[in-house]
């Protein structure tokens, strides 16, 4: 089912790149789309975020006092790999986020059974509007959550502003937490019973995870636990080893467990494992893209396409761009 951006959310992000100076038919060329924009699907999104990043130059997309230079957010994620488990990354996520001294000061604290992960402005600061919020918390609860191989569950979250006309989309962005609005900061707390997952995820990794946002905030999260992992690692493992795209008979014998139990498993984690295979497929394409000089026929093959041309349409149809014009942007 697509994925789709409340039209509030899109027009918080123009509204960044024009306060900015920034031509806005500029900007809505660059990404593909249409001279008025509304609700979007999410690679058309993607398509937007990424336009208004590269022309600003500004990973927040304009909305803070000062621009955050483009490789900023896959460096923070490299750093954040090296942690060992989840509370650790959020601490170092924290103290890197805090040092860019920017319009918000962040801090983490225990309290209860949660772990608070909290931003408050600094006065004077420019905050333009709420995106600048949303899509902190979307996207470091999100990358966190990834880097342990969880599908990142929340206590709560709250916000320093009135509930926006698009507060329903906030279900889905914040894992149906509870929510409260007009509070003096804004924040997410964090089960203290998942502080202790180990990070699973390598400095290569989380750099090429990093490079795709915002892709992976606003998609469903798919094997990122438990079984699914588990399958998902012996996907790549097979795939990389002779870029052939593993069907769950070989799957099923590779783990030790019969096709219908794995089938019936899987389905009780909610997961299907054609979806496993696409997002093994996915990080796998984007890691070598960014990490490789690796043609995009090359690629193609690696990743189990039979031709590029059908490996072109597929990456098209998971990050809004071809993968030379990914691999172009550098970001």
């Amino acid at each position: 089912m697509a994925v789709t951006i409340p039209a509030a959310i899109v027009a918080n992000i123009l509204e960044g790149a024009v306060a900015r100076g920034a031509d806005p038919a500029g900007i809505l060329a660059r990404a593909g789309l249409p001279g008025v924009v509304g609700a979007l699907e999410a690679p058309d999104f993607v398509r937007l975020v990424r336009a208004v990043t590269l022309t600003l130059d500004d990973e927040l997309a304009g909305l803070q006092q000062r621009p955050q230079r483009v490789g900023t957010h896959a460096i923070m994620a490299a750093h954040v790999s090296h942690a060992d488990t989840l509370g650790e990354a959020y601490a170092r996520a924290a103290t890197f986020m805090d040092l860019m001294d920017n319009s918000f000061r962040y801090s983490l604290r225990e309290n209860g059974a949660n772990l608070l992960f909290e931003m408050t402005r600094i006065p004077g600061r420019e905050v333009l509007n709420n995106a600048a919020v949303e899509m902190v918390l979307v996207l470091v609860s999100r990358m966190l959550a990834w880097m342990v191989g969880n599908r990142g569950a929340i206590n709560g979250a709250w916000f320093d502003y009135p509930a926006p006309g698009h507060a329903s989309a906030y279900r889905a962005m914040f894992h149906r937490a509870p929510m409260q609005f007009g509070q003096t900061g804004s924040g997410i707390a964090i089960p203290l019973s998942l502080c202790r997952l180990p990070v699973l995820r390598t400095e290569e990794q989380a750099a090429a995870y990093a490079r795709r946002t915002p892709l992976d905030a606003f998609l469903p999260q798919d094997g990122t636990a438990g079984l699914p992992l588990e399958v998902a690692v012996a996907v790549e493992t097979l795939l990389s080893a002779d870029g052939t795209l593993p069907d769950m008979a070989l799957i099923a014998a590779t783990l030790g467990i019969a096709p219908h139990t794995l089938r019936r498993r899987l389905k009780r984690d909610g997961v299907d494992y054609s979806d496993i295979r696409k997002q093994v497929r996915r990080d796998m394409a984007v890691r070598l893209l960014t990490t490789t000089d690796a043609a995009v026929e090359e690629i193609a093959e690696r990743t189990g396409f039979s031709e590029a041309s059908a490996f072109i349409r597929a990456f098209r149809s998971w990050t809004g761009l071809t993968p030379r014009a990914y691999r172009v942007s550098e970001f």
